[in-house]
């Protein structure tokens, strides 16, 4: 009996590990086979020299039609800034060996900047290369600017639009331990964020994630961005922390 009952606990054991190996998620939007959808959230707090204090919260759902195709929408909410971010986006996978992937992103975001009645649509077009140990990001952006509410008198040496045709968007990303891990550190350095494209103002940090379940994930980021980095336009200088929560089903 006691034989049985030590076989019925390894056998359970080793199948509850092989499981949880094959439900782990890691990986920009690697389709596992069973969980078609995945939902993230998080919620950021920070000090720009601009606008101050800010907080905000976002929401992403995706859904996985094949291994090779995903979409997904979003939406971001910043406190303080008042800044009102929606986007939806397309996915396209080209796996190049077991742990390397190629991701083709086709992206409409929109912005509303309550503080200056600006809004901001903005077309990205990008590639992620990403490997065990590094990703890597590279495309171009359309991004254009509209202001409401110009007084009349205003109106004639007021630019109520802007357009910027080809704003390069590059990303570099490096982690200390293999991406498939239950948790792990990182690098990052980048020109954009979740809801923005820039041109030249950059952004470093450290980035995390843990695994607490198999369909659970904890994430963050430590967010730096200089003023003036690369740009003599660039007057603002931002620090914040990210930390969300990732769940596939």
């Amino acid at each position: 009996m006691r034989l049985n009952l030590t076989i019925l606990t390894i056998s359970l054991g080793l199948l509850a590990g092989t499981v949880s190996r094959a439900q782990v998620y890691s990986g920009y939007r690697h389709f596992d086979g069973e969980h078609r959808n995945e939902v993230s959230g998080f919620l950021t707090g920070g000090f720009n020299v601009v606008t101050g204090t800010f907080f905000s919260e976002a929401a992403t759902y995706t859904y996985h039609f094949s291994p090779r195709w995903s979409i997904s929408a979003g939406e971001q909410v910043q406190f303080l800034k008042w800044v009102y971010s929606a986007d939806v986006m397309g996915t396209y996978r080209i796996p190049i060996k077991k742990k390397t992937n190629i991701y083709i992103d086709g992206r409409f975001l929109f912005n509303y900047y309550g503080q200056w009645k600006v809004s901001e649509p903005i077309i990205n077009l990008s590639a992620l290369l990403e490997t065990s140990y590094v990703d890597l990001r590279w495309g171009w952006s359309f991004v254009s600017y509209h202001k409401s509410g110009i007084k009349k008198e205003y109106k004639s040496f007021t630019d109520a639009s802007y357009a910027e045709p080809l704003v390069m968007t590059f990303g570099l990303g490096v982690n200390i331990r293999e991406r498939s891990n239950p948790w792990n550190l990182g690098l990052y350095i980048r020109n954009y964020d979740l809801f923005y494209y820039e041109n030249w103002n950059i952004n470093w940090g450290i980035r995390f994630h843990a695994t607490l379940t198999p369909l659970m994930k904890l994430y963050g980021e430590f967010n730096v961005r200089p003023a003036g980095s690369l740009s003599q336009l660039a007057t603002r200088y931002e620090t914040s922390l990210k930390v969300g929560l990732r769940y596939i089903w």
